[in-house]
C-alpha cells in the first residue's frame, strides 16, 4: 500500500516537471508567463537550474561589512513603574472628616496623566501625583494609581493595596 503511494507520487511529480511554460510579450511591454498556449507565446527553457554560490565571508570581512552598513538596533522599550508613597500598605487612618492624601511616583521620571481607582472605581485623573481625597467613607478601601501617556494608554499600574480609615463614632456622647 505504502509502495504504491510513493509511486504515485513520484509520477505526480514527474507530469508537473514535465509541463511547459510559455511567455508572451503583450503589446504595452508587459510579460506574461502562463502554463496556457497562446498567440506569441514562445516556450521557455526550465531544464536548466538556476544556482548562485555565496562566497563565505572571513571574520575581517564579515566586521567591515556590519560597519559600513549597520543594523540599527531598537532600544528595548523604556518599563515604568508606579509606587504608593503614602497611604503605606495596611495603614490606618484616622480623620472624622474622611479627608485622605494619596502619594505616589513614577520611575522613571515622565510626564503623563495619574489615575486614581479605589475599590477598583476610577475616581480622579490628574498631572499630579498627589491626591487630595474628601468624605472617603470609613472602612477598608483598596487603591491603585496607573500612570497614563498623553494619549490616555496606562504605560504602568502600581500594585493594590489597602487602607483603612477609621472615623469616631457619631454615637459616642461627647458629654
Amino acid at each position: 500500500m505504502r509502495f504504491a503511494f510513493v509511486i504515485c507520487l513520484l509520477l505526480l511529480c514527474i507530469s508537473v516537471s514535465a509541463q511547459v511554460v510559455y511567455k508572451t510579450i503583450k503589446a504595452d511591454g508587459s510579460v506574461v508567463y502562463s502554463d496556457v498556449r497562446s498567440d506569441g507565446a514562445v516556450p521557455v527553457n526550465l531544464s536548466s537550474m538556476n544556482t548562485v554560490v555565496v562566497p563565505t565571508l572571513n571574520n575581517a570581512a564579515s566586521q567591515t561589512t556590519s560597519q559600513l552598513n549597520p543594523i540599527k538596533k531598537l532600544s528595548p522599550e523604556v518599563q515604568y513603574q508606579v509606587f504608593i508613597l503614602s497611604p503605606a500598605a495596611g495603614q490606618t487612618l484616622r480623620d472624622n472628616s474622611g479627608a485622605v492624601t494619596i502619594h505616589a511616583e513614577v520611575a522613571p521620571q515622565k510626564s503623563g496623566k495619574f489615575q486614581l481607582v479605589i475599590d477598583n472605581k476610577i475616581v480622579k485623573t490628574q498631572l499630579k501625583s498627589k491626591f487630595q481625597l474628601e468624605n472617603v467613607h470609613r472602612g477598608a478601601h483598596t487603591i491603585q494609581i496607573d500612570f497614563l501617556d498623553n494619549s490616555g494608554k496606562i504605560l504602568a499600574s502600581s500594585n493594590q493595596q489597602t487602607f483603612y480609615l477609621h472615623k469616631a463614632s457619631a454615637l459616642i456622647n461627647a458629654n
